[in-house]
């Protein structure tokens, strides 16, 4: 899909970025960063966009993540068995 956006040295240009960033990542540590890319706006053939390294938050590790989704589920089953109560009274069977 990028292909009808992007030039084929724009994508070249994404990749280069993705995987320079990832070195850094590597040899400053950082691996725990997650990584977002921007698009540039410019009118550059050539010029796919940069990826940078945000290090105001970390990716949550497998403990966590585990622990994240079954709070979410429990939350998640909770409010539909809220609703499922909710309509029975006054749903029309």
């Amino acid at each position: 899909m990028s292909g009808k956006f992007l030039k084929p040295a724009a994508i070249a240009d994404v990749i280069k970025s993705r995987e320079r960033t990832n070195s850094i990542r590597k040899r400053e540590g950082l691996m725990q960063h997650p990584v977002r890319f921007y698009v540039c706006g410019c009118s550059d053939e050539c010029c796919g966009g940069w990826h940078s390294i945000l290090t105001d938050y970390t990716i949550p590790t497998a403990d966590q993540c585990v622990e994240i989704l079954r709070e979410h589920n429990k939350a998640r089953k909770s409010r539909k068995r809220g609703q499922k109560r909710a309509a029975a009274p006054g749903s029309p069977s």
